[in-house]
């Protein structure tokens, strides 16, 4: 069997969404991160990973790194996908520093097609499947918008970009 795979990148022409905030309390996401996720894409729980978490405690002002990754189905070949990556530093006294998060997101169709059935696959996504997975583009970039929303109103920063 060999697959096919079809790859959009939902905040083209750009490759990643970047969100800087500097203010009181930057860390304080971590802990709410996967709440986000989870209410933007309207998913559950298991469909958040969370991959690396770096916390430097040697110096007053402490540098933090996370990483998690959310998918949400959209049909059994298609799915959106969204990594998130922050990474800033907060002082220990003052509480205050600043953070960057990177929204990395992508449709992907990934099918699992035999000899035979990669010419018929090609004859229905020409003929159905390419509107309906144009629809799910949209429907994409309408959680990343929801996503970078909820991530500016927990800090209280207007992202802007709204579409």
């Amino acid at each position: 069997m060999s697959k096919i795979l079809l790859q959009d990148n939902l905040v083209y022409p750009e490759e990643k969404e970047i969100i800087k905030f500097e203010g009181r309390e930057p860390f304080s996401i971590y802990d709410n991160m996967v709440n986000i996720l989870k209410k933007s894409f309207e998913i559950s729980t298991p469909s958040v990973i969370e991959t690396d978490l770096k916390w430097d405690t040697t110096a007053p002002d402490k540098s933090f790194y996370a990483k998690w990754t959310a998918e949400r189905k959209l049909d059994e070949w298609t799915k959106a996908e969204v990594k998130i990556l922050i990474k800033g530093k907060q002082n220990s006294n003052t509480r205050r520093g600043n953070i960057t998060i990177a929204i990395k997101p992508i449709l992907k169709t990934e099918v699992n097609v035999g000899f035979l059935q990669r010419v018929f696959w090609w004859v229905y996504y020409f003929i159905f499947y390419k509107k309906k997975r144009m629809n799910d583009f949209y429907f994409g970039k309408n959680l990343i918008n929801r996503l970078r929303n909820e991530i500016g109103n927990f800090y209280g920063i207007d992202v802007g970009k709204s579409e």
